[in-house]
């Protein structure tokens, strides 16, 4: 599981990865420079692409900048650099404006007059090295290392220091930090304004500004919708890789990757389903937990979908038979009547004078042969009867919706960001939870992952936690494939493994309703699947007890307190970026107190985080 990302939002500590970000400088200032010259040929600049056809390199090109086209007009604004580069004579002017476009492209700020002097003199010196066209370029290529640009300190450099050590962060620090607490772009016009005018140097400050980014659609807040994947693990569904054999026992297709697909298609769409709750932004943890909408493609009727008992499934299955047995002899008729049909055409056609009598008639034939083509398969085969058996397709059905979809480093996502805002079927699933992007998620190649379900819901919503397995422990199942994995894992029963395995296994075999694949069922292997469990040790004796189901379970945990107090813990190490200390219990209490306030409101929540003395002061 990924977990929580750092805060800062580092991009290196390791000088490999500066050199190659020191080599990936100079492409992207010559790019500033030249444009698509820089890297691509002559023939790629044109309006009609059909020229380059005729002279592009053979092989493939998929990700090559000998892949692309690109117009003869600019279409963008030209940089500083652009200007510095093509003008005969270099001068202070424009050097000075090419330095300070790109420092504040990779840091988000301008520079400092220390800083831009620093950053000139390192340029000069290149150019009188080797000359204009690399020492520009050599010179520019320094500020992509330069501390701001692999970091974003908050050291509290021009705040004034309290009795108590404490700082307040000023102007450029606090801004940036506000605005990456819920961006990851540089921040917008107003916010800048308010920086550069200092007036980004108080709490009342800060909450003027969150307050405008959050109420703001048209400001993009990434950064929210990230910490709810963070939080979840929902989208990690189409890396797990799935043995095809037992994948195809689920009930979905086991071949090719149209799993894989679907579980990144989930992933958009559950991405979509949470900022439709934050839109809401009412009761936002419960709802999460709770609602019974879910975004999803016609694909999903099957993931969304219920296994049949052994008894439907053979009723399903004879009832195929008799419709295949029907439509056999359907067929058997209609190809006595279309043989018929076909010598009296052809006597027809023998009998033609003229051309287009005799074409029309040729054309007539050729159809009545293809449907005797068609009802002598029927004979020979049966009815093709679409669909499984084994399974009962849930109905999607609802308005339409769209999604945002993009290509995964692994496997193929759909690029189809059409969508339908559904209801799942009663009684079978309840939030996030119960949808397949979560339970494939917390899965592995050949089964559920009671166990990995189980931590998920003791350190995430009950605020345990559990240590990591000791390198002595062979942490193994045994491998009996006939058996149930509730059955299997009473190895973790062991008096060495339960004392930790005690605070998982419960709380994760409820999920046993649904199979490795998502799918709902209430039998394994021709048996009612087992989904009891048990709250224990939860810190609040009102949650502790006995559970039927997963929804059962959810359902308790949705309405208890203490759940949502471990939600605000969740949040406050995701925007402070650490974990949280004694010190800091007035913050996660006031943050609380907030929360339940504002009827569950997300935005009231973060509001009091990023204007708490946790986010504003450093020591």
């Amino acid at each position: 599981k990924h977990g929580f990302e750092n805060y800062p939002n580092f991009h290196t500590v390791n000088s490999a990865e500066a050199t190659q970000i020191l080599g990936k400088a100079e492409d992207i200032l010559r790019y500033m420079a030249y444009g698509p010259l820089s890297i691509a040929n002559p023939e790629q600049i044109t309006d009609d692409p059909a020229t380059y056809e005729k002279v592009r390199p053979e092989g493939d090109l998929r990700g090559l900048p000998t892949a692309l086209v690109y117009s003869t007009k600019v279409k963008r604004p030209l940089t500083p650099v652009y200007e510095l580069m093509k003008a005969s004579k270099l001068t202070g002017d424009l050097l000075i404006r090419a330095v300070n476009y790109v420092f504040e492209a990779v840091t988000f700020r301008p520079p400092t007059e220390k800083e831009l002097e620093q950053y000139l003199v390192i340029t000069n010196e290149a150019i009188e090295k080797v000359g204009k066209e690399d020492g520009v370029f050599i010179g520019l290529s320094a500020i992509f290392l330069d501390r701001d640009a692999l970091f974003r300190p908050e050291l509290g450099m021009s705040g004034k220091s309290l009795k108590d050590g404490r700082v307040m962060l000023q102007d450029w620090e606090l801004g940036l930090a506000v605005n990456h607490a819920l961006s990851y772009v540089k921040p917008d016009e107003q916010l800048r304004r308010s920086i550069v005018e200092g007036r980004m140097r108080t709490k009342a400050d800060v909450k003027r500004e969150i307050t405008r980014m959050l109420k703001d659609d048209s400001f993009r807040k990434p950064r929210v919708l990230r910490f709810f994947r963070d939080y979840f693990d929902y989208d990690l569904g189409g890396y797990i890789c799935k043995d095809d054999k037992a994948l195809a026992a689920t009930g979905v297709s086991g071949s090719g990757s149209s799993h894989y697909r679907a579980m990144f298609d989930a992933t958009a769409s559950t991405d979509r389903l949470i900022e439709l709750i934050l839109e809401e932004d009412k009761e936002v943890l419960r709802e999460l937990l709770t609602t019974q909408k879910v975004v999803a493609t016609q694909n999903d009727s099957k993931y969304f979908g219920r296994l049949k008992t052994r008894k439907e499934r053979d009723a399903a299955i004879a009832e195929q038979k008799k419709a295949d047995k029907l439509a056999k002899e359907k067929a058997a008729a209609e190809l006595v009547g279309l043989k018929e049909e076909l010598e009296v055409l052809d006597a027809k056609i023998k009998a033609a004078q003229d051309g287009p009598t005799k074409k029309s008639l040729d054309r007539e034939k050729k159809k009545l042969e293809g449907a005797k083509k068609r009802a002598q398969t029927i004979v020979k085969r049966g009815a093709r009867t679409r669909g499984n058996p084994a399974l009962k397709e849930a109905k999607i059905s609802g308005p339409k919706i769209f999604v945002r979809v993009s290509h995964r480093s692994f496997g193929n996502g759909s690029m189809k960001p059409e969508r339908t805002l559904a209801t799942a079927p009663e009684g079978e699933r309840m939030g996030i939870l119960t949808h397949p992007s979560w339970l494939v998620s917390h899965s592995d190649a050949m089964d559920n992952h009671a166990i990995l379900r189980g931590r998920w819901i003791r350190e995430r919503l009950l605020g345990g936690g559990i240590p990591d397995v000791p390198i002595t422990v062979d942490a193994m199942l045994p491998d009996q494939p006939n058996t149930t994995l509730r059955s299997r894992m009473r190895v973790t029963r062991e008096t060495y493994c339960w004392t930790c395995h005690r605070k998982m296994d419960p709380l994760g075999l409820p999920f046993e309703m649904f199979n490795h694949a998502g799918l709902h069922r209430t039998t394994e292997l021709g048996e009612p699947v087992d989904t009891s469990g048990v709250i224990l040790d939860s810190g609040d004796p009102k949650l502790d007890g006995p559970v039927k189901n997963a929804l059962d379970l959810i359902k308790k945990l949705s309405e208890s307190e203490r759940v949502e107090q471990v939600f605000i813990r969740h949040a406050f190490r995701y925007w402070m970026g650490r974990n949280e200390t004694l010190n800091d219990a007035p913050v996660l209490q006031e943050a609380h107190r907030v929360y339940r306030q504002s009827g569950g409101s997300m935005q009231a929540l973060i509001s009091s985080l990023v204007t708490s003395d946790a986010f504003l002061y450093r020591r």
